[in-house]
Order: structure tokens, then sequence, then C-alpha cells
């Protein structure tokens, strides 16, 4: 058997990904005492993730020249009654760095941690000749280190990475460590999480219009580089490719915003049909909770209070993954639902004519009771559902158009993530 071992695994895609390189015997394995594991001798491969990477090396004492340059083991196989460890981070980061054609020679690059990951991901750019390297932290351990207070002397840097767990899963909301907007010359930022799949961070950042980087990449191959350990062979890298573009497609959320009417409700179960992904319609969770219509409960409440019983809904969405949201109209009028929904969504606005959704016979709708309503309403919202969306969609055309387009539009918007 094989397996990943860790402290909690509730975040974790590694079986996934090991199956679909061929391995049906990868299990997730979480633990408080890992030398139990090492002692039972039961595994003949395994990874190791936080918080273990350096406390494993403690119960082996066979490493690849990484591991032991870095202090920092992820992958252990069992070769002749005896465990050898392995870090194919290291691999892992270089092809990160490859894939999505990052220039790392010259550049000043500021690191969040100091822990075991941080000191793969130093040597990593060392050889890829970065000018500089500083890594911020709490405590000092090493000498490129400095603390956080500290941020403003390396406003002039050019790449942040993020080694630390701040903002993963299931602590999507984690106070960011540092803020941007001291930075002058900042092209990009990378964060070694990929749960979720737009940290706080890497949402700040495209904000900034920033190019962001997520850490699936990195899982992926150094889970390839870790099963050709374990089975002694050789994958193809266009099958890691296949299974990455595959795994991002599925993990993301595909969240419909829009007017009243402009067929988010439509559009939502066809995807959800023909992807397999689970629907969520907020509006009918709400209902659900509520026993009763949103437009009963207008009736006695305001609109404030639904938009904050809306919000708590979101939340109860957004961590979610390979699945399809349509939201109520008005959830954009609280930015902190489009955050939460960019974590894991692909934001699409249904772009559908005011006018055409006014002439309709509108009924049981508690905000919208004349033409003049959808007219003022869409002046108030259409600004911000098109600075909310990832993709827009001018609703013009018939059903199966627009089906297309949105599968294509898709498509253009995970390739441009990695072109």
């Amino acid at each position: 058997m094989y397996g990943l071992i860790g402290k909690n695994l509730s975040h974790s895609f590694s079986k996934e990904i090991h199956e679909s390189f061929g391995n049906k015997e990868y299990e997730l394995i979480s633990t408080k005492n890992i030398g139990e594991i090492i002692d039972s001798k039961n595994l003949l491969g395994f990874n190791v993730t936080i918080p273990y990477k350096t406390e494993i090396m403690k119960f082996i004492n066979k490493f690849d020249p990484i591991a032991l340059k870095t202090n920092s083991v992820n992958t252990v196989v069992l070769k002749e009654n005896e465990y050898y460890g392995y870090n194919t981070d290291y691999y892992g980061f270089l092809e990160l760095i490859k894939f999505y054609q990052v220039d790392i020679e010259g550049k000043n690059i500021l690191i969040l941690g100091n822990g075991s990951v941080s000191n793969t991901i130093v040597l990593a750019l060392n050889e890829l000749n970065a000018k500089s390297i500083v890594r911020l932290c709490r405590n000092k351990k090493y000498p490129e280190d400095d603390l956080y207070q500290n941020l403003n002397k390396y406003h002039y840097y050019d790449i942040i990475i993020n080694t630390t767990p701040v903002g993963m899963h299931p602590n999507n909301t984690d106070e960011l460590l540092i803020e941007l907007d001291c930075f002058t010359k900042l092209s990009l930022v990378i964060d070694l999480i990929y749960n979720p799949l737009r940290t706080k961070l890497l949402l700040e950042a495209e904000k900034r219009n920033i190019k962001v980087i997520n850490g699936l990449y990195m899982l992926v191959m150094q889970a390839k580089k870790a099963h050709e350990l374990f089975f002694n062979c050789d994958l193809p890298i266009n099958l890691a490719n296949k299974i990455f573009k595959k795994l991002l497609k599925k993990m993301y959320n595909f969240v419909f915003i829009g007017m009243p009417l402009s067929g988010k409700s439509k559009y939502a179960k066809f995807f959800s049909d023909n992807l397999t992904k689970k629907l969520y319609d907020t509006d009918q969770e709400i209902e659900d909770i509520l026993g009763c219509t949103i437009f009963d409960y207008f009736q006695s409440h305001s609109e404030e209070e639904f938009r904050m019983f809306e919000i708590e809904i979101i939340k109860m969405l957004y961590k979610n993954h390979n699945s399809i949201i349509s939201t109520g109209g008005g959830a954009i009028k609280k930015y902190i639902n489009i955050d939460l929904l960019k974590q894991n969504g692909i934001i699409i606005f249904l772009n559908k004519n005011p006018e055409e959704i006014a002439e309709k016979n509108i009924q049981g709708r508690p905000l919208i009771k004349s033409k003049e309503d959808v007219l003022r309403i869409a002046q108030e919202r259409l600004p911000i559902y098109e600075k909310a969306c990832d993709i827009s969609i001018a609703i013009t055309r018939d059903t199966v158009y627009h089906i297309n387009e949105i599968k294509e539009k898709i498509d253009e918007y995970l390739n441009s993530q990695w072109s």
C-alpha cells in the first residue's frame, strides 16, 4: 500500500492524482505519531506533508542529496526493508517555474515563511540564479531571514512566494501575512497552497493586476516524481500535464452571476447535468433553511437582513470544489461574497439586456414591482457584475449558442492561467 501521511488531510488532492497515475493503492493516512507508521513497515512508499517533512527525518537514515540539503523529506520509499527519504517538492517547484515560464534569473524574491518547504524553494531559486532571496518570518533561523514587520525594506522586490499554510483550507479566511500596497515592482505572486485554488493572497494580487500562480502544478509534478520512485519507472510529462489540466477544471466551481431572469438557473442546471458537478442555488438554499419563499421573508425583513443571511449561505458553499453555483441577483452587492466565491470559483456573468428583462411578466420578486425597478437595479448592479466576473457572456442568442460560448470561454480562461 502507498499513501500520504499528515496531520490534517481534508484539503488533499493527492489520492486522486496518484490514482490518475495508475496507483490504485494510494490512501490518505492521518496520524499524530509518524513514528508508528515507520515502525510498522506496512507501506511500500508514501508522501509526507505538514507538519512532518522535517520530523520524518528522525526515523530514517537514508536520504537523497536534496533532502539532506533542504532538511526536508516529502517522499519515502521502502527498499530492502529500509526506508529512503527524498525531496520531490524540489523537482515539483522547478517544473512549476518551467511550466509557467517564470524568469527567476536576476530577480529579487521575497519568501513568506522559513519552514522546511522554504528551504526547498531557496535551493531551487539559487540554482535558477535569483539575484537576492529574503525570507520573512516571525522568528529568524537563517541568515537570509527577516521579520514581517520589516516588509517595507523590500518594496522593490519582483516576486513573492508563500510557503506557509496561512490561508489553506479549512482556514481560507486567515489574515494576510503581508499587505501588497507597498510594492512598486511586484510582477508575480506564487502561493504554494492549492486548496483553495485562489487564496486571499492571490486574490489581492489579482486586484492589483499582478500575475498569480497557485501550487497545484507543483503538487502534480512532485507526485509524478514520487510515483516514479515508488515504481522505478518514468512517466511522460504530457500525461502529468493532462492530469493537471483535467484536475484544475474539475476542482473549479462555475459560479453564475447576473440580473434576475438572466438565465442563471437554466445555465447552471445544464452545466451541472453535463459536467457531473453538484448544483447549488443560493436562493433555493436560503428558502430551504427559512422554510418559506424569499418573497415572504421580505414581507417582515429588510433587504440588509436578507443580504447578511445570504453571506452566511455563501460561507457554507464557497469551500466546495467541483460545483455549479447559481447566485441571487443581488449577491454581488456584498463584495465579501465575490471574494469568497472566487477562491474556488470562476465567476461567469450572464449579461442579458435589462430592457428585455423589464418586458417580462415578473412576479414573486420582492425588489421588482415594475419595469422601472428592473432598469434602476440594472444601473446599480451592471458595473459590479462586470468588475466581479472572470468571464462575461452577452446573452443575445439562443441557449445552445451560449452554452458553447461559455464552454469556450471557460477553456480560454483556464488556458490563460498557464500561458
